[in-house]
């Protein structure tokens, strides 16, 4: 299968982040330009509905602020619609039983897995169930948009095991259908799993090695079966998107999606340049301290649960191997923390700046983007102001809470 990227593509994605580094440049931090001229509304959302009259509930949102709410039934919608905000639904992707073992995800060793609730992306059943669900949404009276969740491959949350995911019967079909080369994905993917859960001098060597951009390089020339597993899980979620896209913009509806942040989605099988074609809204996940295990897509938890899971937590090398951590995600700078305990209990709100700017240099600056942050937020405030003054449109609330005026007040502005 070609890896080469068309020069096209590549100098477009190229000048789309350098628009946006200079939109921010040009920006100062109470959000207007330096021209003096204010920078578009920001468009309030959340994530959840509460309360036993929805009229009511309705209201108090509007009078808090909110633009969007992100709930289902008809008496919710109704009462969202008649205080003139927007009604959206959202659904999830690859749910499974327990008991649907033919279904399930198996990882690097031929076991089978559950990883947030899901299965193998690419089994018939669950694609065939997930492309009904939305089918369904989109024939819902009163609503203005659907956003997609948990269309993806396994993250680094939900462990080492269950991230080493898909290499079952029909994911070994598909790529060998999509000229991928399921034998090499395997056996370098296999060499990486072994490589992280390895111990002793030579883990403490490969990290120091893989701090530097050759260390990388390297690797990558000597396993290009772990490009191509990463590859294979971009197209094949990607195609699923692309199905729901025809279902929800075949309905005349917006389609929206909460995404990993753009350090963490091409580790997932979620691509920005691919998505950028057809969606309309992007929600990255920007949780900075979300404090429930496993924490899928929370950047507190992504960050932390593998080093932990291999015994860095404590260990002589814990720095060393979070700052590879960091560095290869690009959080280098806007996280100074280096233990896990300390970046498992919360990320700066630098860090939420840094990938909602890193959002809007990938899709460019014609695409609504409302990073989704968590409610439960101590410095609230702040974190918003970083999610307004690189480049979104709006800030995303997850998930309702019955304090939810009180937590959200200091962002809105």
């Amino acid at each position: 299968m070609s890896t080469s990227i068309p020069r096209r593509a590549f100098l477009e994605l190229a000048a789309a982040g350098a628009v946006a580094l200079n939109a921010r440049t040009a920006m100062g931090q109470d959000g207007s330009t330096k021209e003096g001229g204010p920078v578009a509304k920001c468009r309030y959302w959340m994530h959840g509905f509460g309360g036993t009259d929805p009229k009511a509930m309705a209201a108090a949102y509007k009078q808090a602020g909110f633009d969007v709410i992100v709930a289902g039934g008809e008496p919710t919608i109704a009462a969202i619609r008649e205080n003139g905000m927007e009604a959206w639904l959202c659904g999830g992707a690859f749910g499974v039983g327990q008991d649907e073992t033919a279904a399930q995800a198996v990882d690097i060793n031929g076991e089978h897995r559950i990883w947030f609730g899901s299965g193998c992306p690419n089994n018939p059943a669950i694609r065939e169930r997930s492309l009904k669900s939305y089918t369904d949404m989109a024939a819902t009276k009163g609503i203005q948009g659907i956003l997609v969740d948990g269309c993806r491959f396994a993250s680094p949350a939900s462990g080492l095991n269950a991230y080493f995911t898909c290499f079952c019967e029909t994911c070994a079909a598909k790529a060998a259908k999509l000229g991928f080369d399921f034998s090499r994905m395997k056996q370098d993917v296999k060499a990486l799993y072994s490589l992280l859960s390895a111990k002793g001098e030579s883990s403490k060597r490969a990290a120091v090695w893989l701090h530097a951009p050759a260390g990388i390089t390297e690797f990558l020339t000597q396993y290009p079966g772990v490009l191509e597993w990463l590859r294979f899980r971009r197209t094949c979620v990607t195609e699923h998107f692309r199905s729901l896209s025809e279902i929800i913009h075949g309905a005349k509806l917006r389609m929206g999606v909460y995404i990993f942040t753009p350090s963490l989605a091409p580790l997932v099988g979620q691509s920005y340049v691919d998505l950028a074609e057809f969606m309309d809204v992007f929600a990255p996940m920007i949780y900075r301290n979300y404090p429930d295990k496993p924490g899928e897509a929370c950047l507190n938890w992504e960050l932390t649960n593998i080093p932990e899971e291999i015994g860095f937590s404590g260990a002589p090398n814990e720095a060393a191997v979070m700052t590879l951590v960091l560095n290869w995600l690009g959080l280098d700078e806007a996280v100074p923390q280096r233990k896990i305990e300390e970046i498992r209990a919360a990320l700066p709100p630098q860090a939420i700046g840094h990938e909602t700017q890193m959002a809007r240099a990938v899709i460019g600056p014609d695409k609504e983007l409302a990073p989704i942050i968590y409610i439960d937020d101590p410095r609230m405030a702040e974190s918003a102001e970083q999610v307004r003054t690189n480049g979104a449109n709006g800030v995303n609330f997850f998930v309702y809470k019955d304090a939810w005026a009180e937590m959200t007040r200091p962002a809105m502005k």
